[in-house]
């Protein structure tokens, strides 16, 4: 592996990927179990402008490698190749528990994100520290999840070339977060955080694997393609396998189809028109659609 480019193990023995086989229309998550997605997306269905595209999520790569699976019998060298890589880069790091408890923001030219904070996990079972954690908007926010960090870093070890979060989009450096909506000014996001903070109950999930996920188009909804497990034990699910359901009807099978916005939604919204780049020209940065939460 060289830091330019990532091996496609499993392939072309002689593929190397670069940033220019990086495409916005996949990406590498960490997700909550559905059963859990009620209350994030109560918030996102009328904040979200990505609430009928992408599903609850934390971003870990993105861009990623352009999804080659054309629906046949065709091989996928792409993301068969690269859910062999990042299983590998992950037997080393065992399943984690996250808390999402308090919200955090990003401040953009002409709006702002707000987002759920991906942390360590309560000590105590003692309710009543979810105001200690959330009674300052400017508080300084909860310790950042140790293992979503540690996985992020290792995939990034896998992929250096996939180093968008960490290097280009954020002068801090990877801030991992859970995206509930946009707002259009600084004191319209302060306020929804606030109220948000007074309102949320903490949610605590555990995370044995990580996604491989794409989308069709920029206006498709994102598909689970690979499901990659954290640790020694267990292999890769991949979409298409001869067992399906991933051994038992779990979750990540099913497609995302999320419940009818309300009226006014912010996903309801035109979204302006951008230029459809990079699998037609080749360059990274295709299928970029209006961006990632």
């Amino acid at each position: 592996m060289t830091e330019e480019a990532g091996d496609a193990a499993g392939a072309d023995p002689e593929k190397k990927w670069t940033k220019r086989d990086l495409r916005h229309t996949s990406a590498v998550v960490i997700c909550p179990p559905s059963s859990q997605w009620g209350p994030i997306q109560e918030i996102r269905s009328f904040n979200d402008k990505s609430y009928a595209r992408w599903m609850p999520h934390i971003n870990l790569l993105y861009p990623f490698l352009l999804d080659d699976d054309d629906g046949d019998d065709a091989p996928r060298r792409n993301f068969d190749a690269a859910t062999a890589v990042a299983r590998e880069a992950l037997r080393g790091i065992e399943p984690f528990t996250v808390t999402l408890r308090s919200f955090g923001r990003f401040e953009h030219a002409k709006s702002c994100t707000v987002w759920l904070h991906p942390s360590e996990p309560l000590e105590g079972n003692d309710p009543a520290r979810r105001h200690l954690a959330n009674a300052d908007v400017d508080a300084d926010p909860p310790p950042v999840s140790r293992g979503i960090t540690s996985t992020q870093a290792a995939l990034e070890r896998a992929f250096p070339f996939a180093d968008h979060l960490s290097s280009i989009s954020s002068h801090s450096g990877y801030t991992p977060h859970l995206s509930v909506g946009q707002w259009d000014d600084v004191a319209s996001a302060s306020a929804a955080e606030l109220a948000l903070r007074d309102a949320w109950e903490p949610l605590t999930f555990e995370v044995d694997a990580v996604y491989l996920i794409s989308r069709a188009g920029a206006d498709a909804p994102f598909e689970f393609k690979a499901r990659v497990p954290l640790g020694a034990a267990g292999g890769a699910w991949r979409r298409g396998d001869d067992d399906d359901d991933g051994g038992g009807g779990e979750w990540w099978i099913d497609a995302y189809h999320p419940p009818p916005p309300p009226e006014g939604a912010r996903c309801l919204r035109p979204r302006p028109k951008r230029r459809w780049r990079g699998k037609r020209r080749g360059k990274g940065g295709g299928g970029r659609g209006d961006g990632a939460p």
